[in-house]
This record gives C-alpha cells, sequence and structure tokens, in this order.
C-alpha cells in the first residue's frame, strides 16, 4: 500500500543564497551578477557541497560537465559542513551556491533561491510515501487510517527540522507542531475510532522530519 505524503518533495537542485547585501546590490547595478564583477567571480566559482559518495554530489559534477563550467569547483564536505558555511555567508550578507534539497530545515531558516537547471539534470520533482505492511488494515484499522490520512508539506517539515536543529528536542519538536496545527492533526484522526494505546513499530529514514513524525 503506497500512499503520497507530500507532492512537494525532495527535489535535488542547487540553492542560491540572494541575500540583503547581494540584492541591494543587484538592485544598485554593482557587485554580483553585474558585468563588474559576475555570479561566479562572487562565489569564487565554487560550489560547497556536502558528502563525496552523495547522488547529489554526482548529479552536481554532471551538472559542471554538461553546463560547461570549466572554471567551477564541487567542493566536498559533509551536510553539517555545508549548513556551516551557508550560514557564514547569510550572516555576512555573501553570496554562495550550495547542493541543497527539499524539504531542508534551511528553507525556513533562510531566505534562499533555487538556480534554474534547464537540462534536467537533477531530475523531476519526487514523492515521500508511506508504505505499510500487508494486512495492517484489518489488524489495526485505526493506525492504518490515520498513517492514509496523514499529510504535511515540505515547509511543514522544515519548520520541525528547524526547531530539532535548534537543539528543541524530537519529542519537544513534534509536540509544539501539534500545538500549532491543531486542525491539521484533526483531519488525520478524522473518523479513526479510538483505541487503547496499543503500540506499533514504526520504520524510518533518520532525517530530521522523519524523526519529528515519528514521535508524533
Amino acid at each position: 500500500m503506497f500512499k503520497k505524503m507530500s507532492v512537494l518533495s525532495l527535489m535535488l537542485v542547487l540553492a542560491l543564497v540572494v541575500s540583503a547585501c547581494a540584492q541591494s546590490n543587484e538592485e544598485s547595478g554593482e557587485g554580483a551578477g553585474t558585468d563588474s564583477e559576475s555570479v561566479g567571480e562572487s562565489v569564487n566559482y565554487q560550489i560547497i557541497g556536502i558528502d563525496p559518495g552523495a547522488g547529489l554530489m554526482k548529479a552536481t559534477a554532471d551538472v559542471i560537465d554538461q553546463y560547461e563550467l570549466e572554471d567551477w569547483k564541487l567542493v566536498e564536505g559533509s551536510s553539517a559542513a555545508m549548513a556551516a558555511a551557508l550560514k557564514k555567508a547569510y550572516d555576512k550578507k555573501e553570496p554562495i551556491i550550495v547542493t541543497s534539497w527539499t524539504p531542508h530545515w534551511m528553507f525556513s531558516k533562510f531566505d534562499l533561491k533555487y538556480l534554474e537547471d534547464p537540462l534536467g539534470i537533477y531530475g523531476e520533482d519526487e514523492n515521500i510515501h508511506t508504505i505499510v505492511r500487508n494486512g495492517l488494515a484489518e489488524d489495526l484499522p485505526t493506525a492504518y487510517q490515520v498513517l492514509d490520512q496523514f499529510d504535511w508539506t515540505s515547509d511543514d517539515m522544515a519548520n520541525v527540522m528547524v526547531s530539532i536543529q535548534e537543539g528543541t528536542s524530537p519529542e519537544d519538536a513534534a509536540e509544539q507542531w501539534v500545538s500549532e496545527n491543531a486542525d491539521l492533526v484533526e483531519a488525520w484522526t478524522d473518523g479513526a475510532e479510538s483505541v487503547d494505546g496499543d503500540d506499533i513499530s514504526i520504520a524510518y529514514v533518520a532525517w530530521d522530519s522523519e524523526i519529528a513524525f515519528r514521535n508524533f
């Protein structure tokens, strides 16, 4: 059984931070993005990447090749190092290009801009699905119904992820989000019968958004 949870999921793209300083310079005809200083020069022809074995890094290497960006360098590192570099540049109001994806807490915390990919190297939008075992609908109909009705957006995920990234425990981040989105949570449980609190096991990928979902 497959259930689509979000239609706004996991589009792997490059993200360009347009800081207040960069926007101001562009409007005045100075700085990054003008004849006096190209975008490449403003970011030292670097794309800040993540772990070297990640599929996103391979796709970005293909971007550099297929768009003939011979002078550009893809900097290997980690997701944490990429986020730290983004925050440092953002705080200093400097432009930076990083590899990223949605959902991610960065898009809730920072004002980011997706770069266009007319060749479609990063592919189309993907979807996140819930998969349940055969027979769950018969064995635990309430759990099945809630999982079937569960639906949230990438913005919802990012908001929870920001709280976790800033030090809130997944349990508290989930509780806070639920208290602030009672109407949506009510829709998830609409029509579901009361149960006596039986435990169920949920397998999940250790992403902040999925960790938060586990604690709902």
